[in-house]
């Protein structure tokens, strides 16, 4: 008997409203993604990483068995398109094969996509959250992208090395071009962030559209995956957390001192000390980024048939 695979993908960018997007569709009667409410499993669920064998991801963070990532789709409702949203694929040229080979080529592909630089803020900021950044400052970690691609200078924890090369990962016209001629401009969707925050509802009307279910279902809209600000000891508080988790009883069950003592740390760091990243960027290193991606800006502009030419601007002078 052969394994359940999926009908569609969403397969990033990161950051772009992939978990928006995975989690409005999910409500959907008509569609299938896996889904587990308990933490320990939640994101191996969401994002099993299955297909991209060539990103080096530690095995703790994919699904790597064809059995085991099968098992995902057992609970699928008969006749439901099935469907995952492993945000990484869109840097994986394994992933693309091994999805057209083994889903077939009418395979439904959705592309999530930001302006690069803002894009390349918010991956360095979540890299930080999930600790495998350690450089806080969002300069420095750019000036280390060519030992990181070499293999030097990476963190303990990096999940894979090429998500610390953030130029190279958002040249996103590269990206959607291999996508278009892999599976056709018919069968892949690119949905612009900027979309999704304006009109929800009508973008999730149109990928229902694009899916072939019915677009006039009402889902509960709602933010997702967001962090705005991480304090400046936040790298130290993870290992410290990640370590006492793994002590049996202790990290399930802390004495309600321990965690007020905590609080009232957190608290202290907040209040005295900058913080590691708020998602802001130095005025002069943006402007040099924003003329470094134009002409970028311009190729995927022409590649998806928008304009886009408000995405070489900087946030705070748009009208």
């Amino acid at each position: 008997m052969s394994r359940p695979l999926p009908d569609f993908f969403i397969v990033g960018a990161p950051k772009c409203g992939t978990s928006a997007m995975y989690h409005l569709l999910r409500q959907h009667p008509a569609l299938f993604l896996p889904h587990d409410p308990d933490p320990d499993h939640y994101w191996l669920c969401k994002e099993p990483l299955h297909y991209c064998d060539d990103l080096g991801i530690a095995p703790w963070l994919r699904v790597s068995g064809d059995e085991e990532y099968g098992r995902l789709f057992d609970q699928a409702p008969p006749g439901a398109l099935r469907g995952e949203a492993s945000a990484w694929y869109l840097f994986s040229t394994a992933a693309i094969r091994r999805i057209r080979e083994e889903c077939g080529p009418q395979t439904k592909i959705i592309i999530g996509l930001r302006p690069p630089v803002a894009w390349m803020r918010s991956w360095h900021h979540d890299l930080l959250r999930y600790g495998y950044e350690n450089r806080g400052d969002f300069a420095d970690a750019l000036a280390a992208e060519a030992d990181r691609d070499a293999g030097r200078r990476l963190p303990r924890r990096a999940a894979f090395s090429g998500c610390l090369c953030y130029r190279r990962a958002a040249r996103f016209s590269v990206q959607v071009r291999r996508y278009f001629e892999t599976f056709g401009r018919e069968n892949v969707k690119v949905v612009l962030m900027e979309d999704l925050n304006r009109d929800a509802a009508g973008t999730f009307a149109s990928l229902c559209e694009f899916l072939g279910v019915d677009p006039s279902f009402v889902p509960e809209f709602s933010r997702w995956n967001d962090s705005s600000r991480l304090p400046k000891t936040y790298l130290m508080d993870l290992s410290i957390r990640r370590f006492t988790n793994r002590i049996p009883w202790f990290g399930q069950h802390k004495p309600k001192v321990v965690r007020r003592l905590w609080h009232i740390y957190q608290d202290f760091v907040d209040s005295r000390l900058p913080p590691l990243s708020d998602k802001s960027i130095d005025p002069q290193l943006e402007a040099s980024l924003l003329d470094e991606f134009r002409g970028e800006v311009r190729e995927l502009g022409e590649l998806i048939g928008r304009d886009l030419s408000h995405w070489n601007e900087a946030p705070r002078r748009r009208s």
